[in-house]
C-alpha cells in the first residue's frame, strides 16, 4: 500500500514526519512530493521516496501549472492508495492532480488553518472560501481540520460527511518534557538573558512576520503599566524572518533594547521554554500553533489572544485568553495583572494542567492514530490500525511514539 504526501515546502512536511512513521508502521510505502530545501535529509530519513515538485505557495502562481502536470505523471507512475495534501497550494493542486490522474487514489487534505479567517480581508476570504468549497466538493474524499472554527466552517462549504475534526499534527510530549531539562540548563538560559534573581522571563517563539504580531510585545514592554515590573522583566523573542530588523529598530525607538532579546533561530527552544515563567503569544492568525503546544508541554502557562486555533489550546486552566483582538492596552493589562496576582504556585499549577491537556489530546501518538483511522474510514481495505496500537500508541510521559 502506498501513501503520497504533497505539500509546497519540506519544512512543512518536517513537522509531520511522525505521521509518516506511523503510516510505515502499519504497512504503507511512503512518498513525499514538494520543493526540497534544507530539510531534505530530515524528510528522507522518514520516507521511502522523495519527489521534487516546484509547487509555489501562491495558488495563482503560473508555475503551478507545470507542477500540476508533474504531479499527474507522478501519481500515475506511483499508483498511490492515498494522496494526502497539505497547505492551500499543495492541497488544491495535489487533489486536482489526483482527480485528473484517475487512478482511484483516495484524496485527503489537511487544512492547517484555512486562509480565510475572522480577521482576513473580504477579497482574500472570498477567494479562499471559493477555492476550499470547490476542492472540498469535487476534489476530496476527506478534509481534515485541526481546530473547532475551521471544522464548523468546513461543514458549511462542503459535504459535512467528508469533514473530520482532528487534533492536528501533534506534539512530542516525550521530547518537550520539563523533566528533561536540568536546573543548571535553566539557570544558564536565565543568565544568558540577564534575568534578575526572582525575575520574570517572558518568551515568544515563532517566525518574525506581521501576522505573528511580535511588535505588540515591544509596545507592551514599553508601556507605563509594565513599568511597575520593569526591573524584573526580560523578554526573549526566538525566531527569524523578514521582520527581524524592523523589530530591532522598534525596540531601540521604544528604549527597551536592554530588556528585549532577539535570538534568531535556536535549536535549544526546549531549554528556553523550561527557563520561562510565561509564554506570550500575540499572533493574529493561526491554525493550531505548535509553539503554544510546546510551551504547554513544558508546563509554561500561555497568554494569547482569543483567536482561531489558540483558543482550542489555551483555557483558564492553563493560561489567559485576551478577547479584545490586537488591543495592546488590554494585552498589557492582562500581562501585568497575571504577573502581579499570579503567584509562582499558581503559575506552576497552570503549567501542570497545560501539560496534562497536551498529553491527553495533542500528543503525537493520539494525532497519528486519528489520521490513520480516517484513512481506514474512507477505504476499509487499507492497513489496520492494530499494528500501530500494539506498538504502544498512547499519550503519557514516556509513551509518546
Amino acid at each position: 500500500m502506498k501513501l503520497l504526501y504533497i505539500s509546497t515546502l519540506d519544512h512543512i512536511v518536517r513537522v509531520m514526519l511522525p505521521h509518516l512513521d506511523g503510516a510505515k508502521a502499519v504497512g504503507y510505502e511512503t512518498h513525499v512530493a514538494c520543493q526540497f530545501t534544507r530539510f531534505r535529509d530530515d524528510v528522507a530519513a522518514h520516507a521511502d521516496g522523495l519527489h521534487h515538485v516546484p509547487i509555489q505557495r501562491n495558488p495563482l502562481d503560473p508555475r503551478n501549472v507545470l507542477a500540476l502536470f508533474q504531479l499527474v505523471r507522478l501519481i500515475r507512475k506511483l499508483q498511490p492508495d492515498i494522496v494526502h495534501c497539505h497547505n492551500p497550494s499543495g492541497g488544491f493542486y495535489g487533489r486536482l492532480a489526483a482527480t485528473i490522474a484517475r487512478t482511484g487514489a483516495k484524496r485527503v487534505y489537511t487544512a492547517h488553518g484555512f486562509h480565510f479567517h475572522p480577521l482576513g480581508g473580504k477579497l482574500s476570504n472570498a477567494l479562499y472560501r471559493a477555492i476550499e468549497s470547490f476542492a472540498g466538493r469535487f476534489l476530496s474524499d476527506a478534509v481534515l481540520t485541526i481546530n473547532q472554527w475551521d471544522f464548523e466552517e468546513a461543514k458549511k462549504l462542503m459535504p459535512p460527511e467528508r469533514v473530520h475534526f482532528t487534533h492536528g499534527v501533534g506534539v512530542s510530549t516525550d521530547e518537550f518534557d520539563p523533566m528533561t531539562v536540568t536546573a543548571g540548563e535553566r539557570q544558564a538560559i536565565r543568565d544568558e538573558f540577564g534575568v534578575p534573581e526572582e525575575g520574570i522571563l517572558l518568551t515568544c517563539i515563532g517566525e518574525l512576520v506581521p501576522r505573528k504580531n511580535q511588535e505588540l510585545l515591544l509596545w507592551a514592554m514599553a508601556d507605563q503599566e509594565t513599568g511597575t515590573l520593569a526591573d524584573k522583566l526580560r523578554l526573549v523573542i526566538v525566531g527569524d524572518g523578514m521582520g527581524l530588523e524592523s523589530l530591532r529598530a522598534l525596540a531601540q525607538k521604544l528604549h527597551v533594547e536592554n530588556v528585549v532579546h532577539f535570538t534568531g533561530f535556536r535549536r535549544d527552544t526546549k531549554a528556553i521554554l523550561a527557563a520561562a515563567n510565561l509564554f506570550v503569544f500575540p499572533s493574529l492568525q493561526e491554525g493550531l500553533p505548535c509553539a503554544v503546544q510546546e510551551a504547554l508541554c513544558m508546563e509554561v502557562p500561555v497568554l494569547c489572544f482569543q483567536i482561531r486555533g489558540a483558543e482550542d489550546l489555551v483555557d483558564t486552566q492553563c493560561g489567559v485568553q485576551v478577547n479584545h483582538i490586537n488591543s495592546c492596552r488590554v494585552f498589557t493589562n492582562a500581562l501585568v495583572d497575571f504577573l502581579l496576582k499570579g503567584s509562582p504556585d499558581v503559575r506552576k499549577a497552570l503549567g501542570r494542567a497545560g501539560r496534562q491537556k497536551m498529553i491527553e489530546h495533542y500528543s503525537r501518538s493520539v494525532c497519528v492514530a486519528e489520521w490513520l483511522a480516517i484513512y481506514n474510514k474512507i477505504s476499509p481495505t487499507l492497513p489496520s490500525l492494530s499494528r500501530y496500537r500494539e506498538g504502544g500508541a498512547g499519550g503519557g510521559r514516556g509513551t509518546d511514539k
